[in-house]
């Protein structure tokens, strides 16, 4: 791609500190080498209008008072999610974005508009805020305002694209927002954990019955059903042992190990020690732990909601149940336990599907190509636009 020299530069607009976040911006540099990125923080640009405060605590109790009051949603939390706070961020992003030196922006997740009239601007997202209809046990007194949603609406239309992590997304861009299929592509998400490739593993790996649950939210990724599971599998596989990496449980159950917050650089070898991985979520925008598990060469038992179902393809690569059914997980997880070689073979269709599908290189691959075309052709219509008025004024 060639840039003109006064628009060299990407806006990169980061809307939380995590791991991915880290991912994405390395990802996005290596994806667009010949241009500068610059990363605009919204929470720092938030912390730092002071104007901002009294006003945005006055929409806070407005919006979020009677969830703050239930515990459904903390103060910290609602401060950055108030129509107030996305209004007043738009309209500064005119200031920090500028179309004479930025070819593009790009913004992370979906809760804010950041765009700016001049910029294409495109948006990569794991979740839409009314994705959340699909899980079971959503409560709906915490769907945001109509007035937050209409708000919302407006990311996806003046978004040049906008890019999912999962096809369950992209799909309700277009159902619940009335977004453009063509406007909208799922192009996945890599890992955050370093895999170092180690070929095919032996089976001997799978026959340890070493199951493995990866997940601070132990409720949410549904933990206890997990558990009840594992106390009924035991009577078929006394050897059976499940690892909880994440989450901080408190139980005396057998063949347990409550690992509890567990640094980044220790989990590439809890996978490697695993022989099955393990997450019956009950709600998830998209799941890294579950690619992690893949490129370690794990089958998956995971359920039927969100991404899920992108990387876990029934007797493929893993088994999948219906959220809240310790029942049906106790019967896939024995089917594995039971047969080292399904693991294996399990483990590496995973492998294949992640190395090809999920990997940063690949989402960059992508998003670049994208990017790339949606460029080209808005230079065209910008190009056409002063001969086509000519004509007009001819005629």
């Amino acid at each position: 791609m060639r840039a003109a020299s006064s628009r060299s530069r990407i806006a990169l607009i980061s809307t939380y500190t995590h791991l991915s976040r880290d991912s994405i911006e390395t990802m996005l540099r290596s994806s667009f080498p010949e241009l500068q990125v610059d990363v605009f923080s919204i929470t720092e640009i938030l912390k730092r209008q002071r104007a901002w405060i009294a006003p945005n605590l006055h929409c806070v109790a407005k919006e979020f008072g009677r969830q703050i009051a239930s515990g459904n949603i903390s103060l910290r939390e609602s401060y950055f999610r108030t129509t107030y706070a996305f209004t007043r961020l738009h309209a500064q992003m005119r200031r920090l974005i500028d179309p004479a030196r930025h070819l593009f922006s790009f913004q992370m997740q979906s809760l804010y508009n950041t765009s700016v009239p001049g910029v294409p601007h495109f948006v990569y997202t794991d979740h839409a805020h009314l994705s959340n209809l699909h899980y079971q046990d959503f409560d709906r007194s915490t769907l945001r305002s109509p007035a937050w949603l209409a708000l919302e609406r407006t990311i996806y239309e003046t978004a040049t694209t906008v890019f999912t992590r999962s096809s369950d997304v992209a799909t309700d861009l277009t159902r619940f927002y009335g977004i453009s299929p063509d406007k909208v592509e799922c192009v996945f998400a890599g890992s955050n954990v370093r895999v170092a490739e180690t070929g095919a593993h032996n089976i001997d790996r799978y026959r340890k019955q070493r199951i493995l649950f990866v997940g601070v939210d132990w409720e949410r990724k549904g933990g206890p059903e997990l558990l009840e599971a594992f106390t009924k599998i035991l009577d078929e596989h006394p050897q059976a042992h499940l690892t909880v990496a994440g989450a901080t449980v408190r139980s005396e159950a057998r063949n347990c190990t409550f690992l509890g917050k567990v640094p980044p650089h220790e989990l590439p070898r809890l996978y490697a020690e695993s022989s099955i991985f393990c997450l019956p979520t009950r709600a998830e925008p998209f799941g890294i732990a579950f690619v992690e598990a893949m490129l370690h060469r794990l089958p998956i038992v995971g359920t039927r909601i969100g991404a899920i179902p992108d990387m876990v393809e029934e007797g493929v690569n893993g088994y999948l149940v219906n959220p809240g059914d310790p029942q049906g997980l106790r019967k896939a997880l024995s089917r594995l336990l039971a047969a080292p070689e399904t693991c294996q073979e399990f483990g590496q269709r995973s492998y294949e599907k992640a190395a090809q599908r999920y990997t940063w290189s690949a989402v960059g691959t992508r998003i670049r190509a994208t990017i790339l075309r949606r460029l080209e052709a808005l230079s065209g219509l910008q190009q056409s636009a002063p001969a086509q008025s000519s004509r007009a004024s001819a005629e």
